[in-house]
Formats: C-alpha cells, sequence, structure tokens
C-alpha cells in the first residue's frame, strides 16, 4: 500500500511538472543574465523546471545572430517547452518570428524597446506577456544634480552601438527632449563602436565643458582588430583614466574599479516579475491575459572606495555596496 501511494506521488509530480526554456540572448556569465536567471530561480514555483540557451549576441557579430536563433528554435523543437522565456531584445527579435505561432505561453523580460509592432507583425496561437526594462534616466538626473548644485551641468551619456543601446538611447533621448528645459541639465547620448572612440570620448570630456559621464552598456566596443573587447576592461579602464566621476545605469557597473554609482537597473528584479508570471501561468491563467509590465525598480547604490576617489558624498539614501 506505501509503495502504490509513493508511486502515485511521483506519477502526480511529473504529470504537473511545467517545462520552461529560457533563451537568453547574451551569455551565461554575463552579469544581468545571470542576475535575472537568479530572479526566476527563486520565484519560480518547484513544479517548474527550467532550461536555458544563451544565443551570444553581445560576443557574437551581427551576421552570426540568425545562426543562434536557428540552434535555440532546434533545441526548442527537441525540449518541447511549455513556456519560453525570451530575454532581451535579440531573443526577442530573433525568436518572436519563429514561436508565435506554437502553442506555447512566452514571456519576456529586459526588452528596450517597444514590442508592439511586432507583435502585430506575428500573430498566432502563442500567448505573450513580459516585462520591459527602461533606464532610470530623468530619475538618475535629477539626483546627480543635486550632488553638483552650485555649477553649470552637462552630462555625457555613453552607450556602445549595440541593438539594446540603440534601443536604450533612442529612449532616453525622447525622454531628454520632453524634460530637459525643466531640469536646466545639458546632456548629449553618445553611442560608440570602437574602444579607441569609447577612450577618446572620455578622455575628451572634462575639456569639452562635460560635468560627469554615465555609462550605460559597454559590452560590444571591438578592438582597432574587430575583436570584441572584454566588458569588465572597458569600465575598468573608464575608472582609471576618466577626469571626471562616472556613474551608471545598470547594478554591474557600479564598484570600486567602476562607476561611483547610481540610479540602477537589476536583472534580478526583472526576473522575479517575469518568474511571478510564469507562476501565474503554470497556475491556469492565460498569458495573453497578463498586462505587459514595466519593470522600474530600481536601486540608489554607490562604492564608497569610489566616491572617495572623486571627493563625493553619496545622497543620505543611497546605500553603500563595498
Amino acid at each position: 500500500m506505501r509503495l502504490l501511494v509513493v508511486l502515485l506521488l511521483v506519477v502526480t509530480t511529473n504529470a504537473f511538472a511545467m517545462k520552461v526554456m529560457l533563451i537568453e540572448s547574451y551569455h551565461a556569465e554575463y552579469p544581468w543574465d545571470v542576475s535575472y536567471v537568479k530572479g526566476l530561480e527563486q520565484t519560480m514555483l518547484p513544479s517548474v523546471t527550467l532550461e536555458t540557451f544563451q544565443m551570444n549576441t553581445k560576443r557574437l557579430p551581427k551576421s552570426e545572430f540568425e545562426r543562434k536563433a536557428n540552434e535555440a528554435f532546434e533545441a526548442y523543437q527537441q525540449l518541447k517547452p511549455e513556456i519560453v522565456i525570451l530575454g532581451d531584445d535579440n531573443a526577442l527579435a530573433y525568436m518572436l518570428p519563429k514561436l508565435y505561432d506554437e502553442d506555447i505561453s512566452i514571456v519576456f523580460l529586459g526588452i528596450n524597446s517597444n514590442p508592439r509592432q511586432l507583435f502585430r507583425q506575428y500573430k498566432g496561437k502563442a500567448k505573450i506577456t513580459g516585462v520591459l526594462e527602461r533606464p532610470l534616466f530623468v530619475k538618475s538626473l535629477g539626483e546627480l544634480r543635486s550632488m553638483f548644485p552650485d555649477e553649470p551641468f552637462k552630462v555625457r551619456v555613453m552607450f556602445d552601438s549595440g541593438v539594446t543601446s540603440q534601443i536604450a538611447k533612442e529612449h532616453i533621448d525622447n525622454q531628454y527632449r520632453l524634460i530637459r528645459d525643466n531640469l536646466g541639465i545639458d546632456a548629449e547620448i553618445l553611442a560608440i563602436g570602437t574602444r579607441q572612440e569609447w577612450r577618446n570620448s572620455v578622455l575628451n570630456a572634462k575639456e569639452e565643458g562635460v560635468s560627469v559621464i554615465i555609462v550605460g552598456l559597454y559590452h560590444t566596443l571591438v578592438d582597432e582588430s574587430g575583436e570584441n573587447v572584454p566588458a569588465l576592461q572597458v569600465i575598468n579602464w573608464t575608472s582609471e583614466h576618466s577626469p571626471l566621476p562616472i556613474f551608471a545605469f545598470w547594478d554591474f557597473a557600479v564598484g570600486e574599479d567602476k562607476a561611483a554609482g547610481g540610479i540602477v537597473l537589476y536583472g534580478y528584479s526583472q526576473g522575479e516579475i517575469a518568474g511571478s508570471l510564469v507562476n501565474k501561468i503554470v497556475n491556469g491563467e492565460s498569458a495573453s491575459s497578463l498586462p505587459i509590465q514595466i519593470g522600474n525598480k530600481g536601486s540608489a547604490i554607490y562604492s564608497q572606495v569610489a566616491m572617495e576617489k572623486w571627493g563625493l558624498t553619496a545622497p543620505s539614501h543611497w546605500k553603500p555596496i563595498d
């Protein structure tokens, strides 16, 4: 009798297990991915089994993206998951055309673009919901202005030229046009392709009248040979050689040898929200009935060491990370 009960429990558990596949735009070691995967894993129900696939688009040339998308789709066909999570813009852009007419639920996260046009173009059996990602530009400018109240204030925002950066830059450009007169802040938003261009923009900033630099994403820069420059090398060099204080939009860019601080986004919170959406689907709700959310939960953090380097005092509500 006891053996029968155990067997029934095993069968019942397996029957209700939900297969979920995460397709990441980037690579498993990328700090943003590490953070949101942790958020997913710590939020999703125990009945969920998670398999992952990395498209590696931060380190591969764009000409390789479609090949990686085909590999991801082959992995999907073998796994046959009930739910697919698409992490960041490249996964959504390259995988939705392959998945839109599959009888599955799709949850996206880390999306900087407006996905409505994509959804109108690819409308099929798949039920879709997810989380948008928006850099906290206006709030960041307001906080930084309060740290430099007695001088003309010009901000240089620096992104690489990757797909996500282009979308984030467009969003920030639009926000800045709406608020620049009210804030009294001069801002320029750059999209940079090479390591040398990046270095020149950092080194020349002070003599060009810039007060502070905000680093966005810097993971697709290439060197003189066209090879990808390691992201850690970029942020460490920027911290060491900048003539001005460095701030950031993402948590992974803040640290003793990185940016001094900022109002930052965490991948973990995106994973939490996406994980809660997955749980609702597992519990019987339709993905198409779940509203798309905006992950605007940011944190004000700083490195004490980096702040002291510049002789700055962080606002009292910012939290030290060292």
